[in-house]
C-alpha cells in the first residue's frame, strides 16, 4: 500500500505531487500540511498533530467532512511528520511518500530526512520529494528511470559506506568506499534511460534533482 504524507514545508503543487496523489492508497496530513490539500480540494484520509498549525476554519471544514482527527497534545516528543509516518506504518503501508517535508527550518528539514532511516529501519520504503528533488535512503540497491534536466547525487548516510557501484551514469563507481563528509557523489549525470546504484555495507542517500 502506498502512503502519502504532506508536511507543512514548502510547497508546490505540480505534475510530480499529483501523479503521486493518483497512486497513494493513503493521504496523511501533518497539522499544517492540510492547508496544501485544501487548497486543491483534495480530501485527505486522516489529519494528525498538535494542530497549531492549521488554519481553524480548515480543521472544522475537514472535521465536518468525515476526515479522521488524530489529535496530539501540544508538549510531544515527536514531529507531526513523524506522528504521520507512525500512522501510515500502523496501516500497513509499504511505501511511504512525504511531500512538504522541505523549507525555511533547517532544523525540520534535516528532521524529516532522518525519518527515511526510520522508515526504512521498518523495512519499508521512503522518498521525500518535492517538485524538484526525490530523496531516497538505500542499504541495498535501487534503479532510477532517468529524468530530462536531473541530475543523480549520492551522500553518505552511515560514517562509512562501502561497495558502492553504480552504472548508467556519466561517473561511474566500482565497489567504491564513501565516508561521512564527502562530496564526491554530488551531481553525476544520466548515460542511459536508467542508473543503478548498490551499496554492500551503510545507508546512502540517493537524489534526484534539478536546478
Amino acid at each position: 500500500m502506498n502512503a502519502l504524507i504532506i508536511g507543512n514545508g514548502n510547497f508546490e503543487s505540480g505534475d510530480t505531487f499529483i501523479e503521486t496523489v493518483k497512486l497513494s492508497d493513503l493521504i496523511v496530513c501533518a497539522d499544517g500540511g492540510a492547508r496544501h490539500l485544501y487548497s486543491l480540494g483534495i480530501k485527505p484520509d486522516v489529519l494528525v498533530g498538535d494542530f497549531d498549525s492549521i488554519p481553524r476554519d480548515i480543521l472544522e471544514e475537514y472535521k465536518k467532512s468525515g476526515v479522521e482527527i488524530i489529535k496530539y497534545p501540544v508538549r510531544k516528543d515527536m514531529t507531526d511528520v513523524d506522528l504521520a509516518v507512525e500512522c501510515a506504518v500502523s496501516r500497513g503501508a509499504g511505501r511511504i511518500f512525504i511531500a512538504g517535508a522541505f523549507g525555511t527550518r533547517i532544523d525540520h528539514t534535516l528532521s524529516n530526512l532522518m525519518l527515511l532511516h526510520r522508515i526504512l529501519d521498518s523495512g519499508l520504503e521512503g522518498v521525500l520529494f518535492d517538485e524538484k528533488n526525490t530523496v531516497y535512503l538505500i542499504d541495498n540497491k535501487i534503479k532510477i528511470k532517468r529524468k530530462e534536466n536531473y541530475k543523480l547525487s549520492l551522500l553518505p548516510a552511515a560514517p562509512v559506506v562501502e561497495g558502492i557501484n553504480t552504472g548508467g551514469l556519466a561517473y561511474p563507481l566500482t565497489d567504491a568506499v564513501m565516508k561521512m563528509g564527502t562530496t564526491v557523489g554530488i551531481s553525476n549525470e544520466f548515460t542511459s534511460d536508467e542508473a543503478s546504484v548498490s551499496v554492500r555495507k551503510g545507508r546512502l542517500y540517493v537524489i534526484l534533482s534539478k536546478d
